[in-house]
């Protein structure tokens, strides 16, 4: 067997960025215990583990498995000092370091990107190294904010132009995502805000793609997020889908009453002759995006129901779009269309809340115009903005 130079092994295996994660644990009668790891996976969802790969020479890992206890802490990407006081040895780690404690009382440090809460699981000896397997009690993240990656032996940032979806099952619309996506990162670019793609799939609203950033308070947009396709979500994509399938979509969304079913009929008229949606108003937004949040796969449950509800009440009263007035823009959405008769969605996020009439015209051109070229790309050709137009929105994946 042929004998790997260490300095190889490091300078081949640095070719793959990490992240990086400091684990930690409260010593009873001791300051905390602490540790950098840029080796750390998830292991398992059932149940929920994760892993890392302490060296057998470091002389805090003992304490934290002690403890049968610890946190990982995902470090943001202006924490690059603070991992590097971490890193060393000899000295309070905490020293200065902001942290509060985890129920179990592990520390959660104060700005990473994200933590997770773990019980000690398992541990075996791989070489110099010990495998550490923690089983997961709780966890979380902060919106918006991206990781420090270690790479070729040096710290650095993630600059994601953009991000599409890795699902094995939505392979059918790869093709669609790679055709699309100059475009969302051009328009993205242009209006300063999030770009993203969606698509129905079956019962579903799903995120396939997005590029740039969206700097409000609220979650990032997750790639591969599952939503129930229900009214309000995807209003472009009903508008272009039969008569029969539409009203099962806003007899789905909770509002089965022969008034709201005519007014959305009415509405998505309307939005088949303009060619595109705009969601308004901060608080019926906010608290849908409270609803959805922590989840990856969304069910229509009672609390979800209810947030959609309030949506749908602001959609169906949209405010006539003047010059000199501002208006509280959360989403601005345009349907494009395939050659193979599939409508998709593109919409932008994190616009700004108090938008004038004529910025917003501005950014509802530059999305139509988007619109238009991704259905260029896709080998569509745009429909005839009029009452009469379907375009099925419901094919399923090849």
């Amino acid at each position: 067997m042929k004998t790997i130079d260490p300095g190889q092994f490091r300078q081949v295996m640095g070719q793959y960025p990490t992240g990086v994660v400091v684990v930690c644990a409260s010593v009873p009668g001791a300051n905390p215990a602490a540790l950098t790891i840029g080796s750390f996976s998830s292991v398992s969802l059932d149940p929920p583990l994760i892993a890392f790969y302490p060296d057998k020479s470091s002389s805090s890992w003992p304490q934290i498995r002690e403890q049968k206890r610890f946190s990982v802490n995902v470090l943001s990407d202006d924490q690059e000092d603070l991992c590097r006081k971490f890193a060393r040895k000899g000295v309070d780690k905490f020293d200065g370091v902001q942290w509060s404690p985890a129920e179990s009382g592990s520390p959660l440090i104060t700005g990473a990107a994200a933590w997770i809460d773990c019980e000690l699981y398992d541990v075996q000896e791989l070489g110099d190294h010990y495998l550490v397997v923690g089983r997961v009690v709780d966890m979380g993240s902060v919106p918006n904010q991206l990781p420090l990656l270690f790479f070729r032996g040096g710290y650095g940032k993630f600059s994601p132009s953009s991000l599409a979806v890795a699902e094995a099952s939505l392979a059918g619309l790869l093709p669609a995502v790679d055709a699309v996506r100059p475009e969302l990162e051009h328009v993205a670019q242009e209006c300063d805000s999030e770009c993203v793609l969606v698509a129905r799939v079956h019962d579903e609203f799903v995120v396939l793609a997005s590029a740039g950033t969206d700097t409000s308070p609220r979650l990032a947009t997750r790639v591969g997020r599952r939503l129930p396709f229900v009214a309000p979500l995807g209003a472009p994509l009903a508008a272009w889908s039969t008569p029969t399938d539409a009203d099962r979509w806003v007899q789905a969304g909770g509002r089965k009453d022969a008034e709201t079913l005519e007014n959305w009929r009415h509405e998505l008229t309307a939005i088949r002759e303009r060619g595109y949606v705009v969601g308004y108003g901060e608080k019926p937004y906010d608290t849908l995006e409270t609803t959805i949040s922590t989840r990856s796969v969304v069910r229509l449950d009672d609390d979800l129901a209810d947030a959609l509800i309030d949506v749908q009440e602001s959609m169906l009263n949209p405010p006539e779009i003047r010059d000199d007035e501002h208006y509280d823009v959360r989403s601005l959405s345009v349907p494009i269309f395939a050659n193979d008769g599939r409508v998709l969605q593109i919409g932008l996020y994190g616009l700004s809340t108090s938008m004038s009439g004529a910025l917003l015209r501005d950014n509802i051109a530059r999305l139509l115009a988007a619109g238009e070229r991704c259905t260029r790309a896709l080998g569509g050709t745009v429909p005839q903005r009029s009452a009469s137009t379907h375009v099925t929105a419901d094919e399923e994946v090849s």
